[in-house]
């Protein structure tokens, strides 16, 4: 239940976001597409949005602040974060699709590098550890190349719905296993989640601020889910070099 109130906000997203039509300037000719932000709209659908644009910025601070994973995976989700909080800068003050595909590319590469890492701690014994990585591959392979379809635009909050449904899944699954915390996180990250919900489907001067909510809670919750496992896998690690060792003598 948790999860799909978690998720939840990204389906409604999807389907409300089909109604909204932006043009957005280009140096050629106008671009139409549709996104999901209240506060352009309260500004007749001009650039830029300020508040939006301003607390980007915090997204980035998020892995300078917390620190950088051990685990490859992971430091490449720290990597995509850093990038996303100037991507997501420039799309929402310009508005424009060069900023949309800068900031949802590395969002995707953000969950795909997570859920790669993931996959490495819990089923670093399966021998079908490869395929499942190539499932995960093929899905980002899939998205970042529907996600360039002008005409599939609004299905961006759905897409990336779906594609945390197996990031919840494993970190459910290897808090389980190892007895580690992680509820108080996603809360935090779910509360960002709703905040974004609310302000698209009632926006007005009052719940503008529903995106900017997202921005700083959000990546918080996730990456403080992110440095406890990056934990887990140096633990896991240095025990398989102690026993790689050991059989080597």
């Amino acid at each position: 239940m948790f999860y799909t109130l978690l998720i939840l906000p990204f389906f409604a997203l999807s389907i409300y976001s089909r109604n909204l039509s932006i043009p957005c300037n280009s140096s050629s000719e106008i671009v139409e597409f549709k996104h999901n932000f209240c506060e352009s709209r309260l500004q007749n659908n001009n650039p830029p949005e300020i508040a939006n644009a301003y607390t980007s910025l915090f997204i980035t601070i998020v892995p300078l602040y917390y620190g950088f994973p051990e685990n490859d995976y992971f430091l490449n989700v720290g990597y995509s974060l850093f990038l996303n909080g100037f991507a997501s800068f420039y799309y929402h003050y310009y508005l424009n699709w060069l900023g949309k595909q800068a900031d949802e590319i590395t969002m995707i590469l953000a969950n795909f590098f997570g859920i790669a890492g993931l996959i490495q701690i819990r089923y670093k014994h399966n021998n079908y550890i490869r395929l499942i990585q190539l499932c995960n591959f093929s899905y980002m392979y899939l998205f970042l190349t529907l996600n360039t379809l002008l005409s599939l635009d609004s299905y961006f909050p759905l897409f990336f719905g779906i594609y945390i449904a197996p990031s919840l899944f494993l970190i459910q699954d290897i808090a389980n296993t190892y007895n580690e915390p992680y509820i108080q996180y996603l809360a935090i990250s779910a509360v960002g989640a709703l905040c974004w919900f609310i302000s698209e489907l009632f926006c007005n001067k009052y719940t503008v601020y529903g995106h900017v909510m997202w921005h700083l809670l959000f990546p918080i919750g996730f990456y403080k889910i992110l440095i406890h496992y990056d934990l887990i896998y140096s633990r896991l690690y240095k025990l398989r070099s102690s026993v790689d060792l050991a059989l080597i003598e």
